[in-house]
């Protein structure tokens, strides 16, 4: 097969039906045996021809792939100029400067090319002298090897400054933070004396030894920053030092959906058990490897393990340049030794490895590495050491011996060896994983996403990225869903950090707007997290940020907007608390559409200056039949009926509601009727909300904008999985018993307990079953892919109101139209969400019969149950089916 075909084409599997005596079974088993009597016999001395060709083409192939010391010296030639990235972000850094700016950070993925980038803008600059700093000193010998190749100046133009090295009065000068941040070097600079600075590693810049640096060159022309990874963990805003001015920004997951990386195939693989199947797991948390024995890290068994897995997912033509990244500085260097007394089969020569840890020399790294990049060795073991600043092009395979304490060193660590290189066509990862609570993380940094656990899950069934391949075995899949399980996605911690940062990098208080293009599984669990016994709405969980982020160590960062904030009265709060709960999580486009089309928001942020002439005004009524028509138009798609409309607009004008209800939503109606009765426009108390409260109006239509984002991410989820909504619904969605209620257009809503496992509504022509699964008092179960035994409330026979309904007209065409029974599956391990997934509607009732049962308790009395097996219009996708249960199918 072609690398296009196993890369980039599709391959259809299809599954058919045929009598054991039918013409497909005669065509099929006609074709094999025509296959059978062209083949050929496998014997020994076939097996032995075959071993002597594999060998001459793999000798073949050696010899067509350019030496090792060839590839590097045409590195060394290869002419530079700028990529699509480099041009693009040029350009922004250009009209930055032409609009006054003098600072900007880019944020680009390791391997798009960072550096040569910071070059390209350094010669459209021409500054009269520059200084760029960074960490380490190997990474100022290689910035300096790219800005000779792109400037083209003499060697005498460029001089470092370093530990080793005190060329300072050179035009380009490279120097490493912490000599340049000491007093007497700083000394010796005037505060204007680069007019061009550049941060590497710009995430670094809240450290002490770079404020200092900042400080003292206070007049710059132009300050850049560079980082793969802006966030950080103490807090510190980083994007303040440079201005807020985000001049480009490509992370991992678009630069390798833009093959701008080189592909990676990411193998998570269980960690070593031991003999005994209990060693080198954890249940402790998030350090659980680091109390290990070096004897059971660094065991023989281990390592034959390790080693085993490594030559399962290595190309066998592919000679390893390869990083180990261990758990403790004792643990990579007993690795490295037990490693070197292994035969690598490629080779049919010991493993060549050696360790490093941060004691080691600069001048030693630098000797390690240029012998990996040379082929002199197959692997570097260490634990932090490479995480960031170094480059090495060649490297073609990654090993994880550690758990995941953090997604950004994940990335960091991942990121080593996504830098493209001529006779690389990509990159081996190797995960180990243990049982470690932080496996959650795993998926968050391949994929993204951070505020939803079923999002993180339904990433996992994607199997690439671009032209990367993401695998798991069995027993690291199920630690990694077992970690997903078990981590609180709403920890008030997780959200501030996201919140943090996102206002950092806006230098304002971020929108759901905001949120949602940060990271799309943010904005539900951000607005609906409940701060004590209050909260429930964004502007609420706002409010709680920004007093929080007014105190303590952030109050020098400059930017307090908690006195922007109005304050909001009871109703308005309720209404956001509704908004928040119904619409925001777009399950319906009817209502999001409606407010949106008669509110009219103009373009408003906090924070801005209001102008006269600015305050909002509500647009004439409409008619139903005009808003069904926009409805139609906007979301072609949605499931569009009268009583659908009806349902929508009772929900608006609160007539819906039970009273309960009704009061917690602040009893005002969102819409009415104008005098003539026939427009709906919005109610004469709602439009003075919005007219006298702008915090109130802002929130409110952010709400509505960010629903209508995510209602149109799940119309293209199921246009995407060729999926059909079922009569408004989406299979795998998940959905609260007040959704489904709402979403199946009944006229008035119902107390939840009266609703209990499934409710007969005749009027709407519907019967929705709730199964809390492998939590029921009774026996529910799948009985494969497409059929639930499924048991009903107490006292129930099969001549119940319910059950009798459900077999009026039973197998005729009409009983599909007339009976709609979808079907909703609560997991056991997400009973604290009371949310249920949708797993499609009832087409079949098969043996529907009563039986008695003793009630739990002494006194042995019975109950009647009515028993059927409900079969589904389709049958579950394995995944979900194992999701759900628990259990694999066969």
């Amino acid at each position: 097969m072609t690398q296009t075909a196993l890369s980039t084409q599709r391959e259809w599997n299809l599954k058919v039906s045929s009598l054991e005596g039918g013409e497909l079974v005669d065509q099929i088993q006609s074709e094999m045996e025509s296959q059978l009597a062209d083949s050929e016999p496998l014997t020994e001395a076939w097996i032995t021809q075959y071993e002597e060709d594999f060998q001459r083409y793999e000798q073949e192939l050696r010899h067509q792939t350019p030496s090792r010391s060839a590839i590097l010296k045409e590195r060394e030639r290869q002419q530079i100029e700028p990529n699509a990235m480099q041009c693009e972000a040029l350009s922004s850094l250009e009209r930055l400067r032409a609009d006054g700016e003098h600072s900007a950070i880019v944020i680009s993925a390791t391997g798009t090319g960072k550096t040569y980038l910071s070059a390209f803008d350094v010669r459209q600059c021409n500054p009269r002298r520059m200084l760029y700093v960074a960490e380490r000193e190997q990474i100022l010998k290689n910035a300096m090897a790219s800005y000779r190749k792109v400037l083209g100046c003499a060697d005498d133009e460029l001089g470092s400054l370093s530990g080793t090295s005190k060329h300072t009065d050179c035009r380009y000068v490279f120097a490493m933070a912490q000599t340049l941040s000491k007093p007497d070097v700083l000394e010796r600079f005037a505060a204007d004396e680069f007019e061009y600075i550049l941060i590497d590693e710009a995430h670094h810049v809240g450290a002490e030894r770079y404020q200092r640096i900042l400080n003292h060159f206070t007049e710059p022309e132009f300050l850049l920053g560079m980082t793969a990874t802006p966030e950080r963990t103490d807090g510190y805003n980083i994007y303040s030092c440079f201005g807020h001015n985000i001049a480009y920004e490509i992370r991992l997951q678009r630069a390798l959906d833009e093959d701008m990386l080189c592909p990676f195939h990411y193998y998570g693989v269980a960690e070593y058990h031991g003999e005994d199947g209990t060693r080198l797991t954890a249940d402790d948390g998030n350090a659980g490897q680091l109390h290990y024995e070096i004897g059971q890290l660094a065991s023989p068994e281990r390592v034959r393990y390790i080693i085993d897995k490594i030559q399962t997912y290595t190309p066998y033509h592919q000679q390893i340049t390869g990083l180990v990244f261990c758990s403790r500085v004792d643990e990579a260097a007993r690795l490295s030794a037990l490693f070197n007394m292994q035969i690598n089969q490629q080779t049919e020569q010991p493993y060549r490895t050696i360790a490093l840890s941060g004691d080691v020399s600069a001048e030693e790294r630098e000797r390690a590495v240029q012998r990996l990049e040379a082929g002199e060795l197959d692997y570097i073991f260490t634990v932090n050491l490479f995480n960031e600043g170094i480059d090495i092009p060649s490297l073609n395979q990654i090993v994880m011996l550690r758990s995941t304490q953090s997604s950004i060193v994940f990335t960091q660590q991942l990121g080593r060896g996504l830098r493209k290189c001529k006779g690389k066509e990509s990159v081996t990862v190797i995960d180990f994983i243990g049982n470690y609570a932080n496996n959650y993380l795993i998926p968050v940094a391949l994929y993204g996403n951070t505020g939803d656990r079923d999002v993180a899950r339904r990433n996992l069934q994607r199997r690439s990225i671009g032209l990367s391949s993401i695998s798991f075995d069995r027993i690291a899949r199920e630690r990694v869903l077992q970690a997903l399980d078990r981590t609180d996605w709403s920890e008030m911690k997780k959200l501030g950090d996201h919140y943090r940062q996102l206002r950092y990098e806006l230098a304002r208080i971020p929108m759901l707007t905001d949120v949602y293009a940060y990271d799309p599984s943010l904005p539900m669990t951000m607005a609906s997290k409940k701060i004590g016994s209050k909260g429930g709405d964004y502007l609420s969980f706002v409010r709680s940020r920004e007093r929080s982020l007014s105190g303590g160590r952030n109050r020098g960062d400059g930017m307090a907007f908690l006195d922007q904030l109005e304050p909001v009265n009871e109703t308005e709060s309720a209404i956001l608390k509704m908004a928040t709960e119904l619409l925001l999580p777009g399950l319906r486009p009817h209502e999001l559409v409606i407010l949106d089309e008669l509110c009219r928001f103009g373009e408003e942020r906090i924070g801005d200056v209001e102008k006269n002439g600015d305050s909002w005004r509500p647009i004439e009524a409409r008619s139903e039949v005009e808003l069904a028509e926009t409805i139609a138009r906007r979301f072609p798609e949605a499931y569009l009926t009268a009583e659908q409309m009806r349902s929508a607009l009772r929900v608006l004008d609160y007539s819906y509601f039970t009273a309960t209800n009704r009061s917690r939503f602040g009893g005002t109606p969102l819409i009415e009727l104008d005098d003539e009765g026939r427009r709906v426009q919005l109610s004469e108390a709602f439009c003075a909300m919005l007219s006298d409260n702008r915090t109130f109006r802002i929130f409110f239509a952010d709400t509505i904008r960010c629903g209508l984002m995510v209602c149109r991410e799940m119309f293209e989820r199921a246009r995407v999985g060729r999926r059909v909504f079922d009569r408004g619904f989406l299979y795998e969605q998940k959905y609260k018993l007040a959704d489904v209620m709402r979403l199946l257009g009944w006229s008035d809503e119902m107390n939840g307990q009266n609703v209990g496992g499934y409710f007969c509504h005749k009027a709407s022509g519907t019967m929705p079953i709730f199964v809390k699964y492998a939590n029921s008092q009774y026996d529910d179960r799948f009985l494969g892919l497409q059929e639930m035994r499924y048991f009903s409330k107490n006292n129930r026979t099969e001549d119940s109101p319910e059950f009798q309904w459900m077999k009026y007209g039973y197998g005729t065409e009409a009983w599909q139209e007339d009976h709609f029974i979808p079907l909703f599956v609560m997991r056991k391990e997400e009973s604290d969400e009371a949310k249920y997934y949708y797993v499609g509607h009832i087409a079949a009732v098969n043996d529907l019969h009563t039986i008695t049962r003793k009630t739990e308790g002494d006194g042995g009395a019975t109950v009647n149950l009515a028993v059927a097996n409900l079969r589904l219009a389709r049958p579950l996708d394995p995944e979900l089916f194992r999701h759900l249960t628990g259990m694999a199918t066969s």
